[in-house]
């Protein structure tokens, strides 16, 4: 499949200058990141990338942030000796970012609901930008599986950063065994904790090779959530090198 689909969904909003992506350890949160930067790229936007993951320094976006540079992004990374640790740095230019009249930030947040402190000393400044924070939701994952834990997940992450997530994406996967119908399942759960929390699910994810498939089941359900193909740009540590496919 084309990747250029990622741009023409990103059209389906109109996106505000700060774009926060956080979820539960395994939601995805890191290859949605980089798909929606892509797909606004793609649209002839300018994006500066912000790894503020502080949960898990071994999987996120200054693994590839070379390539990301080399394909026109500019990224923000942990500073100095802090780049690998697992203190709790994150880039102070980020601020700095947020009053760049040019460019969309989108800021990779830690993974659980501490990973979001991160975000606090930047709440003054994310609001005054405009903002949306997204929860990555996979389904399949313990703490998000049902609309509870996601309520639950959402509620403790806004106590912590001080902002308040503005919807929801449904990014329900089981690894390598994932099929279609699984992918809608997940959705289900996600779309009644959307209309239990009041938040819209911009999206669910798919594989681009499920993707004409999961649409035909969105399509025979009524879900008229939009399908986006999920392109994978990281590796893990075990397959070797990183990627930007």
């Amino acid at each position: 499949m084309e990747d250029g689909i990622l741009g023409d969904l990103t059209l389906c909003y109109e996106w505000p200058k700060a774009i926060a992506v956080t979820g539960a350890l395994g939601s995805g949160k890191t290859e949605f990141v980089l798909n929606l930067a892509k797909g606004l790229k793609q649209n002839g936007k300018k994006v500066t990338i912000a790894d503020a993951d502080i949960i898990n320094p071994y999987f996120c976006i200054r693994q590839i942030t070379e390539t990301l540079t080399q394909e026109g992004f500019s990224v923000l990374d942990p500073p100095g000796a802090a780049k690998w640790s697992d203190m709790s740095v994150i880039n102070s230019q980020i601020s700095a970012a947020l009053v760049d009249a040019y460019n969309h930030l989108i800021l990779d947040v830690g993974g659980d609901a501490g990973g979001v402190m991160a975000l606090k000393q930047f709440e003054p400044d994310i609001r005054a930008a405009g903002y949306k924070l997204l929860l990555i939701v996979n389904a399949y994952r313990p703490k998000t599986a049902t609309p509870e834990g996601v309520a639950h997940m959402a509620m403790r992450m806004e106590a912590l950063c001080g902002l308040d997530v503005g919807a929801l994406v449904s990014n329900s996967h089981l690894m390598e065994s994932t099929v279609p119908a699984d992918i809608v399942e997940g959705l289900e759960v996600v779309l009644e904790a959307g209309r239990n929390m009041k938040l819209p699910v911009l999206y669910a994810t798919t594989l681009p090779g499920f993707y004409e498939e999961t649409k035909e089941l969105l399509r025979k359900r009524g879900r008229e959530v939009p399908l986006w193909p999920m392109l994978r740009f990281m590796t893990r540590p075990w397959e070797g090198s990183e990627m930007w496919s």
